[in-house]
């Protein structure tokens, strides 16, 4: 029987011209692909095999599937999957650098200060973190003009600027400060990825070393590829605009630049992975610039078309515990050029491309891009639009039409972008132009009434059984679905957004959208939460990973696929345990199993609700919610409330009240708690809703949160109790309009209660209308009616109605609520 040639997949992404070299080593190649991200990519039938993977969900399912053939290779080609890459080598045993490493290792001042430290003063330029345009200036002062300020975590030349004298430092610092905090905004990275630094302006040429490393450190480096900047050639930033090879350093200077990347890559202590290492090549020999974590931009395509070497074959060699080979094959001049458009508009087409395919060079090109998406300069933070491939018998052949093609300043076509034009008065309500435009995905009128009143653009996308008289009148742009499904309203946003008035944020307030607004916002490149802040708050078993990652009060857990697992841990365990769906919400398939003979009926229960299941030590005490509201990162605790359930086994809330009564130290405790959760989740907008168990000694237990504001009517309490409204505080937060202001507190405490009875039937309800007339009653509702059979009461969705009251402090509160609850006359049979 034959054996298949070995399987190697392209984490992530994989581009024409970079896999196929593989297939002619012999490889079966195949893509992972990440179903989030929709850049450039080659398609699905140029693979072998094609796995789905959504970044946000992490790599403990790809790792188990990979751990089912340990002769399958992965390698990772781009920035954006280092981190995963690294987590994903853990998983599977190997001995690559930690992802807690690698996200230092991204650090350029790190990476300067191992270079100094282990390799010595000479191999880098001068360098220093920056605050300030004062820092910039000193800097210069010390080690002279010009000098480069660049962030100390971006990559791919984004926002790196020269700055000629001091009388450019504040100018370029806020270009780039500003550029930088919008960038890292818009994508939800990392505070970490706001550091600015400033550096030696080092004169030369540009070139870069590829190389692979094997498990124990040793580095192979291939061919030097040379680099033309933007600045080269008499541009105005550093964008890499075209990379080839042969190389036309002198053959010591690319002996010196091998050595010292493999000293590079021994200094930040990288094993069994791709590095690109970056040089500028001065008058006084070759001095590092930075390391990458994975190949260089193009650089697999132009080795291999320049040198006949194959670096990915390389690549996989080494994960294969194989000797590399990058020993070049023969020289024959070979490009790629990336032009950027000279300044940012919306992208239009190509313009007189016959320009560039008659050059005699001309081989192929790709366009990065379709016609109505923003595009702009490296400098700028955007990414590249087209590559053209060049082949030339000679390299002063090469270069021609390199600096044939930078000429053709009117290549990518743009247009301005279109101011927003006056529109006519709607409702009594002025329309100006230049409003901020809000992209809002479904949800109800609990969060879209307080949006309403603010003076911004707004596009809702909302399904039909959602849909408003308000929303229909307020929103400026409505496109209304039966269903939202993520495709679909992916799909629309991407038309409005190109076709109309571009959105500059965009935001969900329903638990069923946050990931889809999340992910738009990615692919956009709009203001927007995290993704990984949703997915991680969605799923119970990484929310208790990620309390023990970062030292947070939790308890013991474990995922469970099966009836069998659950026993096991439980009886590990020796103590009452909690089961619920790992995705769940409202209180849905929540059971409490007392001793391992209950646990059969439990599970049943349980995974009625969905599998896998989280089963977690049961703790007791005081169960709160910690209601916050976070503006670009600040997280900000605006009420606790004190919760009543229904008790074992499904714990169903039956009431609420606010302000809990904690006392100093414990009230201190839980705000402590909360936002070191927050940080660790990497919630950067919106409200949030947290649940924690207050134990016997005032210690909070963190059970769960969400990305949203707290349901039950707590978003309605917190705004009759605080005044905040916490939609529109996180709307006008996130387009930078005018802050709602806070209205007056309409009482100093609220309480609710559920009417929550079961397995019964509805003898009578009273008259509601003279229960809203009772003293500090807002609201009293019911959704059932007399002589209607009540199932059990299996989750929050179970429940008969409320009624909701406010008073001068907590207990007022609750006096009233249980007033209007009795009066309500809501009874039953038996």
């Amino acid at each position: 029987m034959l054996t298949p040639p070995p399987l190697v997949l392209f984490l992530g992404n994989a581009r024409y011209g970079e896999f196929e070299p593989l297939r002619e080593a012999g490889y079966r190649v195949g893509l992972i692909r990440d179903t989030t991200s929709h850049g450039w990519c080659a398609a699905d039938d140029a693979f072998d095999v094609v796995w789905r993977w959504d970044p946000g969900e992490g790599i403990d399912t790809l790792a188990a599937e990979l751990k089912q053939d340990p002769s399958v290779s992965v390698l990772n080609l781009r920035e954006a999957y280092v981190e995963h890459y690294a987590r994903l080598c853990t998983a599977l045993g190997l001995p690559a650098v930690p992802a807690e490493e690698v996200a230092e290792l991204r650090s350029k001042h790190l990476m300067r200060r191992l270079f100094v430290e282990r390799i010595g003063q000479e191999s880098t330029g001068s360098f220093a973190s920056v605050r300030s345009p004062a820092d910039v200036v000193e800097f210069g002062r010390h080690h002279g003009w010009p000098v480069v300020v660049k962030p100390a975590a971006l990559y791919s030349s984004l926002f790196v600027v020269p700055v000629p004298g001091p009388e450019a430092a504040a100018e370029a610092f806020r270009h780039i400060r500003d550029g930088v905090d919008g960038h890292v905004r818009d994508k939800g990275l990392p505070d970490s990825f706001r550091a600015l630094q400033v550096e030696e302006f080092l004169t030369g040429s540009n070139h870069s070393v590829d190389l692979v490393v094997d498990r124990e450190g040793n580095a192979w480096p291939g061919p030097v590829v040379d680099v033309l900047t933007g600045a080269d050639l008499g541009g105005a930033d550093f964008h890499h605009f075209a990379r080839f090879a042969p190389s036309l350093a002198p053959a010591q200077d690319r002996i010196r630049m091998a050595e010292l990347a493999v000293h590079a890559v021994r200094a930040m202590g990288l094993r069994l992975c791709a590095a690109h290492v970056e040089f500028i090549l001065t008058p006084a020999g070759p001095r590092l610039l930075e390391v990458g974590i994975r190949p260089g931009g193009h650089r697999a395509r132009v080795l291999h078309q320049a040198h006949g070497v194959s670096f990915m074959a390389a690549y996989v060699a080494v994960l294969r515990g194989e000797q590399p080979d990058l020993g070049e094959k023969f020289d024959r001049p070979f490009g790629i050029v990336t032009p950027f458009p000279r300044t940012t508009g919306v992208f239009t087409g190509l313009h007189a491309l016959d320009r560039v395919t008659a050059l005699p060079a001309y081989s192929t090109h790709a366009v990065y891009h379709s016609p109505g998406k923003q595009v702009g300069t490296a400098a700028q933070g955007h990414w590249q639009t087209l590559s053209i491939e060049l082949t030339a018998a000679r390299m002063s052949e090469l270069d021609q039409d390199i600096r044939r093609i930078w000429d053709m300043d009117d290549l990518i076509h743009t247009r301005p972008q279109t101011p927003e034009r006056t529109e006519p008065e709607q409702s009594g309500r002025p329309h100006r132009p230049h409003r901020p435009h809000l992209l809002l995905i479904g949800g109800k009128d609990s969060g879209f009434r307080s949006i309403a009143d603010l003076d911004v653009r707004i596009t809702l996308v909302q399904e039909r059984a959602n849909l408003s008289e308000l929303q229909t009148r307020r929103a400026d742009t409505l496109l209304v679905q039966e269903h939202l499904e993520e495709g679909p309203v992916r799909a629309a946003a991407e038309f409005l957004h190109s076709t109309g008035a571009p959105f500059d944020a965009v935001l969900s307030f329903a638990e069923s959208q946050l990931l889809t607004a999340a992910r738009i916002g990615e692919f956009l490149g709009l203001a927007h939460n995290p993704a990984p802040a949703v997915v991680r708050s969605r799923d119970k078993a990484r929310m208790r990973a990620l309390l023990d990652e970062h030292g947070l009060p939790s308890v013991p857990y474990r995922l469970c696929g099966s009836l069998a697992e659950a026993d096991a841990f439980q009886r590990e365990l020796g103590a009452p345990v909690v089961l619920k769906p790992s995705d769940g919400s409202g209180s849905r398939g929540v059971t409490l199993v007392r001793e391992p003979r209950e646990l059969p009926a439990g599970w049943r229960r349980a995974a009625a609700a969905g599998v896998p299941l989280v089963a977690e030590a049961y703790v007791t005490g005081r169960e709160m919610s910690v209601e916050t509201l976070t503006l670009d990162g600040a997280h900000e605790v605006v009420a606790v409330t004190e919760k009543l359930t229904s008790g074992p086994p499904s714990f169903v809330e039956v009431g609420h009240q606010m302000p809990a009564d904690l006392g100093s130290g414990p009230a201190e405790r839980v705000v402590a708690t909360v936002t070191a959760l927050l940080d660790a989740l990497g919630h950067r907008w919106g409200p949030a809703h947290t649940e924690v168990m207050l134990q016997a000694d005032g210690s909070p237990v963190i059970i769960e949160t969400q990305t949203r504001f707290g349901g039950d009517q707590i978003w309605e309490m917190v705004e009759l109790v605080t005044g905040v409204r916490l939609a529109a505080a996180t709307a006008a937060g996130i387009l930078g309009a005018a802050a709602p202001p806070r209205r007056p507190a309409v009482g100093g405490g609220a309480a609710i209660r559920f009417f929550a009875e079961q397995n019964t039937a509805v003898r009578s309800v009273g008259d509601l209308d003279a229960v809203r007339a009772m003293p500090g009653v807002m609201t009293a509702r019911t959704t059932v009616r007399p002589g209607q059979r009540l199932g059990p009461l299996d989750g929050s969705g179970s429940r008969q109605g409320y009624v909701l009251a406010v008073g001068a402090d907590r207990r007022e509160a609750v006096a009233r609520a249980e007033a209007a609850h009795r009066a309500a006359g809501f009874e039953v049979s038996g």
